[in-house]
């Protein structure tokens, strides 16, 4: 086991080589290059050292290091930050007019103490002052040989500390493993807790042509690989295929969409998730429609029928519009009984469709069942469109009197 000897040596010792960390720091970050569609203001308080090792400023300059390298945040610069919490301390904190910076231009080991202390809403408070998106603030312990850091996120906006995050190890890991781990850790914590708004702002840049198909797939395809399959996310990127494919043929699009929306039909088949409705709704696509007719398309009927039903049953949009093409699916595939079925549920959820009433038409025309014909036929009149269906359904209706 370490003695407390060794141990604090290495601590004196890390203290003593900070700026060398950081500039180490710069070269082991790459590998952690986080895509997204815009960075994020994070403020580093300093951390309270329960080692006594003066380790405060030490762990929070070298996470504000790596975090810059990540891409994925944008750090307030630890004299933006203290001079914000020199004019803003409560008086009845500390007196502060004998506060001084040391010569080495680090400021004197109370105010970083005080600064350390601070309450989660005093803390909040200075995050919103430098409009920053998340503070940081945590403790570092010592217990027998292992070194311990805890840190606490605390959402600048939020109600309440978002999430508590800690990593332990030997001192001796505390540049190559200790806080390079917690800095990940951080991280992707809050590529989860951002991937559905990251996910909109990538699919809104695209559209305003700030980004390309291609990056825009990247981007999203990086915030899928950490978000656990997030499906917001899949139906952000299955918008991003279907905008690209109304321009143009492409097989290989084609069966990304197949592939990614059967996906989310299994998704919301287990559990519904409202980030799919929204993200489809925003974008005034209808996903599932557009897979059954890549379907249909191919001559894989019973795929596309198969891909309705589960729609209705899981979909709570465009019910009306998925029963009338189920209809029709059945009816080019001589399923008559299936496609009256089809479409009398369309009509209940939209009764003035003129296409499925003018269908039934047929249908009961062929059938001998003159009654229905009629009664069909006057619902087509009366939510027609235009003259022209009014004039067609009224002249057919005509017609069966004359027989």
């Amino acid at each position: 086991m370490m003695s407390l000897t060794r141990i604090i040596g290495l601590l004196r010792k890390y203290n003593c080589l900070r700026i060398g960390l950081i500039i180490f720091v710069f070269f082991i970050v790459a590998a952690h290059k986080c895509d997204a569609a815009r960075s994020y203001k994070i403020v580093i308080m300093p951390f309270r050292d329960y080692t006594q090792m003066s380790m405060e400023e030490m762990v929070p300059d070298v996470l504000r290091s790596l975090f810059m390298q990540s891409g994925y945040f944008e750090p307030v610069d630890r004299e933006i930050i203290y001079e914000t919490v020199s004019t803003e301390i409560p008086s009845n904190m500390a007196k502060l007019t004998d506060v001084t910076k040391g010569a080495d231009g680090a400021w004197t080991t109370d105010k970083v103490y005080l600064m350390a202390r601070l309450d989660t809403e005093t803390v909040k408070k200075f995050g919103r002052q430098l409009k920053a998106d998340y503070v940081l603030k945590g403790n570092i312990s010592l217990i027998g040989s292992t070194m311990r850091i805890d840190a606490e996120l605390v959402g600048v906006n939020a109600r309440k500390t978002l999430g508590s995050i800690a990593v332990e190890g030997s001192p001796e890991g505390l540049s190559s493993g200790l806080l390079k781990e917690l800095s990940y850790k951080i991280t992707d914590f809050c590529r989860n807790l951002n991937a559905y708004d990251d996910a909109l702002s990538i699919i809104s840049l695209y559209n305003q042509g700030q980004y390309t198909f291609d990056v825009s797939e990247k981007k999203l395809k990086e915030i899928l690989s950490v978000t656990n399959d997030a499906v917001g996310i899949r139906a952000s990127l299955m918008v991003l295929y279907l905008s690209k494919i109304r321009n143009e043929e492409n097989v290989l699009l084609e069966d990304k969409i197949i592939e990614e929306g059967l996906k989310i039909l299994m998704h919301l088949d287990q559990n519904f998730d409202e980030n799919i409705l929204n993200v489809f709704s925003t974008s005034g696509i209808d996903p599932f429609d557009e897979i059954a007719r890549i379907l249909s398309k191919r001559g894989d009927s019973e795929k596309a029928i198969e891909v309705y039903r589960k729609a209705i049953s899981v979909y709570p949009m465009n019910i009306a519009g998925h029963y009338k093409e189920l209809g029709l699916l059945y009816l080019n595939n001589g399923s008559e009984d299936k496609a009256i079925d089809a479409f009398e549920k369309s009509l209940a959820t939209n009764r003035g469709n003129y296409e499925v009433n003018l269908a039934l038409v047929s249908i009961f025309e062929k059938r001998d069942q003159p009654d229905k014909v009629r009664k069909h036929l006057e619902e087509c009149i009366r939510y027609a469109r235009n003259i022209e269906e009014i004039k067609y359904a009224k002249g057919r209706l005509d017609g069966m009197k004359d027989q």
